[in-house]
Order: structure tokens, then sequence, then C-alpha cells
């Protein structure tokens, strides 16, 4: 991963803070954007930051020091359900949920799932991310790089992959992130939700991707699970 960097200019700071501007009210205006194709996304955008986008787009991971494995994309159909709309209660207020989706088989399974958890502890997780198009992990990327890692480029990539090494634009091997009704999801390990999933997820087809001290260079994502469907 040391070999993966990006000093980023003050030029392209500013353009960065524009990309996730436009996509930030995009998403405002678009319910669906967590599925929004290509073609539909690089229409938010001017020349100049579209030159950004496939600046990043055409970084080859293969070619560098990139830990996680090739999962590849289809940017096709994809037999997705819609999750009913979710909203958690924090601080007193409740707090709605973006519309999310998975392919139709994981769906089923986050149900079962959460029918035996409401069985054994009385409480389910929501998913705060299912699906996501190849062009809305680009577009995740210029978010947590300018809002959450001061655009520090190595420090973006342990926590947003490319789109073609993601389980959340795979949905071969779907990702699943979990957020409880209470709005915890970064101090999900801390929860009673986690705990649960520790010892029974698995039966139910679900695994944690990045736990402590993994050897893909990824941040601690105790709330990231992925669908493998049973052979």
């Amino acid at each position: 991963m040391d070999k993966i960097t990006w000093s980023f200019t003050d030029e392209e700071k500013g353009i960065v803070r524009s990309i996730v501007a436009k996509g930030d009210a995009a998403a405002a205006r678009c319910d669906d954007f967590a599925i929004i194709d290509f073609d539909s996304y690089f229409k938010l955008f001017n020349d100049q930051e579209l030159s950004l986008i496939q600046k990043f787009c055409a970084i080859k991971p293969e070619e560098l020091d990139y830990a996680l494995p090739f999962l590849g994309y289809t940017d096709a159909h994809i037999d997705l359900v819609s999750i009913p709309e979710q909203s958690y209660i924090k601080n007193g207020n409740s707090v709605r949920i973006s519309a999310q989706y998975l392919p139709r088989a994981v769906y089923d399974a986050y149900q079962i799932l959460c029918e035996a958890m409401e069985r054994d502890i009385g409480i389910h997780p929501l998913v705060s991310f299912g699906y996501r198009s190849p062009a809305r992990q680009v577009q995740l990327f210029f978010d947590m790089l300018l809002n959450y890692h001061d655009f520090d480029f190595s420090a973006t990539l342990r926590r947003v992959c490319f789109p073609e090494y993601s389980e959340h634009v795979c949905s071969q091997r779907q990702a699943v992130d979990f957020i409880t009704r209470e709005g915890v999801d970064v101090d999900f390990d801390r929860t009673k939700e986690y705990a649960w999933l520790k010892g029974n997820a698995q039966e139910y087809g679900f695994f944690e991707s990045y736990p402590k001290d993994n050897n893909l260079n990824m941040m601690f994502e105790p709330w990231h699970w992925h669908f493998e469907k049973p052979s």
C-alpha cells in the first residue's frame, strides 16, 4: 500500500470539495443514488471535475501493493430488492437512512438473520449500506477523502475500496454495513448485535470482512459483513 500515493494540490482539493458537494446535492434529490450508473453520475460534473474522477478511476491497484482480492463488478441489471424505509433514533431524533438495496438472495438471508436475532436477544440491526453501484463507490471515496481523512489518500484507501475490489459493489460477495436502532456503527463492536453476529452470523451466511488485525491493510470495520451463498 505504501506505493499508492497522491498528494493533492490546493487546486485538486477545491475540485474534490466541488465533487462531494455535487454528489451530496444529487443524493438529496435522488433517493436511489446508491445505484446511480456511470452515465448519470458523470453528467453531474464539469470537465475539470471529470478529469479528477477519471484520474482516480485510471489507477490500477493490481500493479500496486494492494492486498484486497479482485472481485470485479458489472454495471448491468442486478435483481435488487429495496429495503423498506429505515430510521434510527439518535439523541431523541429520528434519522432516516437513505434508500438501500440488496440482491434478493442476500435480502432474504438478512431477513432470516434478523428473525433469529430477535428471537435470541430481542433486537436486530438495520442496514446503513448495502449494494452500491461502481459510480457510487467512486463518489464515496471522495466523500471519505474530504470529510473523514483530510485528503490522506492512503488512509482513505484503508476504508474505501476501489470499485472492482469492493464487496459493496460485488453482488456475488455482497457487503452489508450494519447499524443499530440507536445509530451505533463505528462502535458497533461494543453492541449486543455485534456479539450475537460473532457467535451466530456464519450460520446464516454472513461473515465479518475486516476484523481486527486483518492482513488486508483495511481498518477494523465491525459493522461490515458480507454474504456468501452456502454451497
